[in-house]
Parts: C-alpha cells; sequence; structure tokens
C-alpha cells in the first residue's frame, strides 16, 4: 500500500504484531521479538541442518471464498509449507507470511487462523507484508530444522516397500462436495479445508531412515511418480486405502490429502516405530521396482494427478 493507504497499512501492521506476538518470539533469545524490523534476526545456528521451503495461494486457483473463509485460509496457507517441512523429515522453526486481499477481506478472522496453525505446529512467524489486491494472494515462505538427515526423492532403492500414513482420496471428495454446494458440512469437507500435515510422522520416517518420501499435494500417484522419476524406478501398487465416501479415481488422482508416502525395505521396523510413538500404522501399498511406470495389481495405471485450477 502506497501514498493515503500507508497510514491503515502501518495501523493494520501494528495490530496483527500484537496478535501474533507470543508467536513471533526467536526460540534462541525467548525475548526478542521478530518482528518489528525491516528482516527477522534468527540464529541460524540453532537450526541445524535448515530446511527452506514457498508456496503461493491464489483465490480462484487454489480456493475460492465460497466454501473457504478467512480462517480457513490462514490455516490451510500455513499447513501446506508445514507438510513440504514434514515431506523432508523435518519441522517448521519460522515463517514469514504475505497477503494481498481486497479492503472487505476480514484480516482478523485470516491470523487467527495463521496463529492457530502456529500454535499447532509450533513454529513461529518472522515478520511478512500487506498489499491491496481485487483478488486473495498468500505467499508464504518458511524455515525449519531435519529431525535427522533430510529424506528425499531420489533415494528410493529397487525393492523398498511403498508406505502412505493414512487413507487418500478425502480432500478431493470433499471438494466436490464443497463446490457442489459451498455450505456443506462433515468429515470430507474438513479434511478439505483444514487439512493436517503430518509432522509426528515426518518424526517417525526420520527415526527409521525412510528411502525416499515425499507429501501427497497433487495426488498420490502424481507424487509416488516423482519419487519415481527422481529415483529413476518403477512402483508396483497392491492396494491403496481410501478414506470412506471418496471414490477410488479421488483416492489416485485427487490432490491435497498431504498424507506422506514414504519406503522404507523392513516392514517390521516401520510398524514398531510408529507404535511407539503412538501414531498409526502405515499402510503398506506396494513396492518401488527396476520396471519403469507405475502398476496397480498388474496393470498399468495412468499418471496424472491433482490441478490448481478451477
Amino acid at each position: 500500500m502506497h501514498g493515503k493507504d500507508a497510514g491503515t497499512e502501518f495501523i493494520r501492521i501494528s495490530q496483527i504484531t500484537k496478535f501474533l506476538s507470543d508467536q513471533a518470539t526467536d526460540f534462541s533469545q525467548p525475548f526478542k521479538s521478530l518482528i518489528g524490523d525491516d528482516a527477522a534476526v534468527i540464529n541460524s545456528q540453532d537450526l541445524k541442518l535448515t530446511l527452506f521451503a514457498s508456496d503461493m495461494m491464489v483465490e480462484n486457483v487454489h480456493f475460492r471464498t465460497s466454501y473457504l473463509k478467512e480462517a480457513d485460509i490462514g490455516y490451510k496457507s500455513m499447513a501446506t509449507n508445514v507438510s513440504d517441512m514434514a515431506a523432508m523429515g523435518g519441522f517448521p522453526r519460522y515463517a514469514t507470511i504475505s497477503l494481498a486481499c481486497p479492503g472487505d477481506f476480514d484480516m482478523q478472522q485470516f491470523y487467527y487462523g495463521v496463529r492457530k496453525a502456529c500454535e499447532e505446529y509450533g513454529f513461529h512467524i518472522a515478520g511478512g507484508d500487506l498489499s491491496s489486491s481485487e483478488l486473495i494472494v498468500i505467499s508464504v515462505a518458511m524455515l525449519g530444522s531435519c529431525y535427522a538427515e533430510p529424506i528425499r526423492r531420489s533415494t528410493a532403492r529397487s525393492g523398498d516397500a511403498i508406505f502412505v500414513t493414512g487413507p487418500v482420496g478425502g480432500s478431493a471428495a470433499g471438494l466436490e462436495l464443497l463446490l457442489a454446494n459451498p455450505d456443506s458440512e462433515g468429515p470430507l469437507a474438513d479434511i478439505h479445508k483444514a487439512p493436517k500435515a503430518r509432522l509426528r510422522e515426518a518424526e517417525a520416517i526420520s527415526r527409521l531412515g525412510a528411502s525416499s518420501a515425499i507429501d501427497i499435494s497433487d495426488g498420490l500417484i502424481a507424487d509416488l511418480n516423482h519419487i519415481c522419476e527422481n529415483s529413476h524406478l518403477g512402483a508396483a501398487l497392491t492396494d491403496i486405502p481410501v478414506t470412506p465416501g471418496a471414490s477410488m479415481d479421488n483416492a489416485k488422482y485427487g490432490g491435497e490429502d498431504y498424507e506422506l508416502i514414504f519406503s522404507h525395505q523392513d516392514q517390521a521396523i516401520v510398524h514398531s516405530t510408529f507404535t511407539s510413538l503412538g501414531l498409526r500404522v502405515p499402510y503398506m501399498i506396494g513396492s518401488f521396482t527396476d520396471a519403469a511406470g507405475i502398476t496397480l495389481l498388474g496393470e498399468d495405471v495412468v499418471i496424472g494427478g491433482y490441478r490448481h485450477d478451477f
């Protein structure tokens, strides 16, 4: 915002800073605020192995305000970035968030959703920016740390079992309901509006030494194929766990479930590690192979996934 709007921007920034004040404190210096200067000062030694991710959400491309309210948008914009940390076997520490929106957008509710994500996932807001726009645009940048070594897409091994941390397809089924009726309620709508990043599961896959991992943002088949392409492997699937109320197509190609796909050579180790942390045991859905492509019960699977547009 510039010119006559600058005073309004400063007032809003002050209000946001106060609202997020207990979420804007440096971990290594508990009484030092991260917000208030031109840049946040962070003790990089405290971050150990550092993860960095950024993402955007754009109205009418990633969501519609007919079914996603301001608090939902704030929470989801953060949770999707947290999921990128989890996909690498890590967790978030700091984030910046920039928001461009129309004048009638309820910023207080938006930052309520942001703060809820901060509290749920244990990270701090380190700054951001505001601007005016006809459409809502959110840009998030996030810094995180690894539990151990970062887990990559390119290190899967032929013969490793493939696991997914939960049933899939619920978000896509929820989106279908919300597009048909924006007032839809229930478990499927909730999965789409408020996705859960799998941070505790990320700790488990890090502990057990997973050979590869990715989060499901574009769809199980599309994201599994990312691992296949980066690791120069194929995949033979024997099962896909489907969220109750979703279809098999939702499960294969629907995006934004944010469950984790990962691989490991020993199913018993996976079972015991997740059980020891009090987590649901992941579903084993197949294994990586030397043959290119993805099959399900021996039949070739069309490679495709969720497109973030309407």
